[in-house]
């Protein structure tokens, strides 16, 4: 069994949009991370090497805010995938960055139509 190190760790926000990008695309039904393009109101689909641009990480009062902006398949329940990306996302922070106080904001910029 691993023993506890003293001493604390540093995390950065990009590592942990990073993490939250990635467990995000392991969930049923999200289809990838979005984009917007503010000038012309347009919601772009992210390759996999650009999670990064559809995450927020901030914090408010001690508290990590994860904003995930995601595009999700047409038909799914957004309940049922909204609950599933928060517990994942939650239980990878927790996991690797041994962030125990996190509030996931999940926003549906889309949907795709499966292939």
């Amino acid at each position: 069994m691993a023993q506890a190190v003293p001493g604390g760790l540093k995390v950065s926000n990009d590592c942990i949009a990073d993490l939250a990008g990635y467990a995000a695309l392991e969930c049923y039904g999200v289809t990838g991370m979005a984009a917007t393009d503010e000038q012309e109101g347009v919601v772009r689909l992210l390759p996999t090497y650009r999670l990064r641009r559809g995450v927020g990480v901030s914090t408010r009062e001690g508290t990590v805010v994860i904003d995930l902006h995601v595009i999700v398949e047409q038909g799914v329940n957004m309940a049922s995938v909204s609950a599933n990306l928060t517990s994942a996302v939650k239980f990878l922070l927790q996991q690797i960055a041994e962030l125990n106080d996190v509030d996931v904001r999940i926003h549906v910029e889309g949907m795709r139509t499966s292939r």
